[in-house]
């Protein structure tokens, strides 16, 4: 139930009251974002974001964030070009606590000269990060060719030479102008007491004077007369095309025809895109089709990420595929598949009290309607073929498209700029023939039902059932009939453990072809099953296992459980699909160094674990990987997928016998044999070792740390307590390194059990320039944590925040099926992730004081990639 309602200041509040969980979110939406900002002080607003964490009135530099965590809350924010929202999600029992940081957080920053200057260094490595990011880089290309005067084609992270500059008195006066009462719109969701609610935001943003916003007058960007491209050359080895058009404002009565016709263009593997670019054929890493539809009007693209080679004969299939859906050569089907999938992401969006609160306050602020949802899936149920059509006619007007090109400058020989002129002049004529053309006939099929969802709130915690399948393996269900989905897991022991020299890399293929076929279904036919009935089906394969995921609506679970069996006893691994998913996993390895934080991630490991199967490349090699065909994988997936060696779990909305006889079933349809349980000889590190590898990126990528615990350690909550003190915006890394020091964006502790061993350490990305500084206090914080006891301030904090963590994860049924799975392959009791608060309680400051100096008297890992060597 949604309430609505204004303070006499005329600060807006929505409330909507769910059981689901004992948690609530509370988020203040501030209408005002990047786009509201004035020439040459482009960026301010998402500063002001990153300032209000630095001091308020009540709390110092740091505090907010310690506070939140420390009632085991998760607080954050992020700015767009329309507004800036600032979020908590925390038990319910502390939402005072909650309202007040976040009243204050907006109300009363200080803005201190220090902290301000401390905080552009912060900014502007986040800057760089960007520059470092292709798809940032990409994005940010389309954007700023499309709006060439309006604010949205300006990054919201601003300059760094606006950072730089902008004092304590702009800073102010831009916050006092935009950060008035009635642009603010507070959101509560969640389980909480309606007439306490009212009373705690009565006596924070209800103290505050009224006071009006100061208009922000945007530039209007010029009528589009003719195709725009961009040719650009860059870093990275992985081209990126853009198929941009314009798109309307969130308020046209377009938009939800308009996702139905970007789902059916290039989303899911049953879109047309998908099929033939990234299915049929390997033309392409990714595609995708979508639109933004902000507060002024917006634009739709296709975006692909593709080797160089293959631009024409994508810009070719992208044509013909437009141009049928401008002639109205749609399917009914299509049409109806899309309509279900959209309708259906708004039950999934139900999972999480943060999920719906972004919701409603998104339609109150952008819309002025809480209920906006609700109306748009009005429009959206009376989709069809003649509607889609016309706004296929409207808006993919060949006048008005924008193609954007990025590719590496060492390949500017092989794909030209002409090249690319010709190429996009082909595909503007093939458009224009199109929308001319006489319009196909349409089809009519009967449309599906509605979903109409009627949300349980009984709050009652139903008990992990476990259940002995007669073929050997293990089935464990979990009901949580809140809300009508169901998520399913299987898994098995093995996967890059499994492999051999000869065949590195199998394992990740398997979980990209997995899906691709059964006995009686085709890759295509799967795509079309699973997404005809809103569900979604895939494949997983790490260093310790491999399975299968699914998630579907109750309402639609026969057919979604019938292809589960299939995929996971009766695959067929296609030769066609293998050599595919091959290709495109060699492409992979040779544009990892576009991602430098990745290669940095794979040299720590090689370094940490030597010869172990853990310093073994996920992805393979590229030789082992060409050697690999249909044979090899179906002999890897034999090897592992055995009933014995499996673990099946299902959590939601089920029926429990029904469910027990489907995995009965299932799991006699698998090969018998016994759980997979081979230790690996682990060698010693006899001294420190320093890797680097040069990259000529905008940061450095630094990791360090040490040999960590076993998935049975006992001391394995501990370490969750040492990271949890380590880690979060009111851990010691963030307010040492980034708070204090300002050497980064990003800085955090990495961590992962194993079989024999695990690791755990701290990775930062900073620039060149503080890579030695960045390793020195690495070192000094784990040394510190080392020698000296904590306080039981921070342990409690820490277990707080920790606690606070995990409520808030397991509100998703795929949260609680992936906890239960993987402790109950890993030998850890399955409970376990619903006790977790037990486990820490009895942890100690001397329990973490003694586990650190355990493992950080190791020998240490240091490992780098960057333009310089920081040591």
């Amino acid at each position: 139930m949604l309430s609505h309602y204004s303070l006499k200041n005329k600060l807006k509040i929505l409330l909507v009251e769910s059981r689901k969980a004992p948690v609530v979110s509370i988020q203040v939406w501030v209408k005002n974002g990047s786009a509201d900002e004035t020439k040459g002080i482009e960026g301010i607003s998402h500063f002001i974001e990153h300032l209000v964490f630095k001091g308020t009135e009540s709390f110092g530099v740091g505090e907010v964030a310690r506070t939140i965590e420390g009632a085991g809350g998760e607080l954050n924010a992020y700015t767009t070009f329309d507004y800036t929202v600032f979020h908590v999600t925390m038990s319910k029992e502390d939402s005072k606590t909650g309202l007040h940081a976040l009243y204050e957080m907006v109300a009363k920053p200080k803005f201190d000269a220090e902290e301000v200057d401390k905080e552009r260094e912060v900014v502007i490595e986040e800057i760089k990060r960007s520059l470092d990011n292709p798809y940032q880089v990409s994005s940010q290309k389309l954007f700023s060719t499309v709006f060439q005067k309006h604010p949205y084609g300006i990054p919201i992270i601003g300059f760094d030479k606006n950072i730089r500059k902008v004092n304590v008195k702009t800073l102010r006066t831009f916050h006092q102008k935009r950060y008035s009462t009635d642009n603010m719109t507070v959101v509560v969701v969640g389980d909480f007491n309606r007439k306490e609610i009212d009373r705690q935001i009565t006596q924070t943003f209800g103290t505050l004077s009224a006071s009006r916003v100061t208009a922000a007058k945007r530039k209007t960007e010029p009528k589009q007369s003719k195709p725009r491209i961009l040719y650009e050359l860059t870093k990275f080895k992985e081209a990126s095309i853009n198929f941009a058009f314009r798109a309307p404002s969130i308020s046209s009565q377009d938009v939800a025809t308009l996702d139905v016709m970007c789902m059916i263009i290039g989303q899911g593997d049953s879109s047309r895109l998908v099929r033939r670019l990234r299915l049929e054929a390997p033309l392409v890493n990714s595609v995708g089709a979508g639109q933004y539809n902000p507060k002024d009007p917006g634009l739709l693209s296709v975006t692909c990420h593709l080797n160089v080679e293959n631009i024409s004969k994508v810009a070719e299939t992208v044509a013909q595929e437009l141009s049928a859906i401008c002639r109205g050569d749609i399917l009914a089907q299509e049409i109806e598949r899309a309509k279900l999938n959209i309708e259906a992401d708004e039950v999934f969006s139900l999972e999480t009290v943060d999920g719906l609160a972004r919701k409603v306050g998104f339609s109150q602020l952008m819309t002025r309607s809480p209920d906006y949802i609700e109306k748009y899936l009005d429009l959206l149920r009376k989709v069809d073929v003649k509607s889609v059509t016309k706004v296929a006619r409207k808006y993919l007007d060949p006048k008005l498209s924008t193609i954007c090109l990025c590719i590496h400058k060492e390949d500017a020989g092989v794909y030209t700029k002409k090249k690319f002129a010709d190429d996009c002049r082909q595909l503007t004529t093939a458009l224009k023939t199109a929308i001319k053309a006489k319009v196909s006939p349409s089809q009519k099929v009967k449309s599906e039902k509605h979903l109409h969802i009627a949300l349980k709130t009984s709050g009652r915690t139903h008990p992990i059932v476990k259940h002995r399948l007669s073929n050997g393996g293990l089935l464990i269900l979990k009901k949580n009939p809140e809300i009508p989905i169901i998520h399913g897991k299987i898994g098995f022991l093995g996967g890059l453990r499994k492999e051999t020299s000869a065949n590195l890399g199998v394992t990740t293929l398997l979980s990209n072809v997995w899906t691709s076929g059964t006995q009686g279904y085709s890759e295509r036919e799967i795509a079309e099953v699973i997404e005809g009935c809103a569900g979604s089906i895939s494949a997983f394969g790490g260093r310790n296992s491999i399975g299968i995921n699914i998630e579907m609506l109750k309402t639609h679970q026969k057919e979604a459980w019938d292809i589960f069996e299939k995929v996971v006893t009766e695959p067929t691994f296609p030769s066609e699909a293998v050599a595919r998913e091959a290709s495109l996993q060699i492409e992979a390895i040779k544009t990892r160094h576009d991602h430098p934080s990745s290669v940095a991630t794979q040299l720590f490991l090689e370094a940490m674990f030597q010869s172990h199967p853990y310093a073994r490349d996920v992805m393979g090699k590229e030789l082992s990987v060409s050697r690999i065909d249909r044979d090899t994988v179906k002999d890897h997936y034999r090897g592992t997928a055995l009933s014995g060696n499996a673990v099946a779990v299902v959590t939601g909305d089920f029926d429990q016998n029904k469910v027990i006889d489907r995995f009965e079933r299932l799991t006699s349809s698998l090969e018998k044999g016994p759980k997979y349980l081979e230790v690996f000889p682990l060698g010693s590190l006899t001294e420190d070792q320093t890797v680097f590898e040069k990259s000529e990126k905008e940061q450095s990528h630094i990791i360090i740390g040490v040999r960590g615990l076993t998935f049975s350690d006992p001391d394995r909550y501990c370490l969750t307590v040492l990271q949890g003190i380590l880690a979060g915006q009111g851990g010691r890394l963030f307010l040492e390194l980034r708070d204090k020091a300002s050497l980064a964006y990003t800085v955090s502790p990495v961590s992962m059990l194993g079989v024999e061993t695990g690791y755990f350490g701290v990775y930062i990305g900073c620039s060149p320039d503080n890579g030695k500084k960045a390793v020195s206090m690495i070192n000094e914080e784990l040394e510190k944590i080392a020698r000296t006891s904590p306080t039981e301030e921070e342990v409690e904090r820490a277990k707080r925040y920790l606690i606070g963590r995990n409520h808030i994860d397991l509100q998703r049924n795929g949260s609680q099926a992936s906890a239960i799975l993987f402790d109950e392959l890993y030998g850890i009791d399955c409970e376990e992730a619903f006790r977790f608060s037990e486990h820490l309680k009895p942890i100690k400051a001397h329990h973490v004081r003694d586990l650190a100096h355990r493992l950080f008297s190791q020998k240490r890992v240091s490992v780098a990639v960057g333009p310089e060597a920081p040591w």
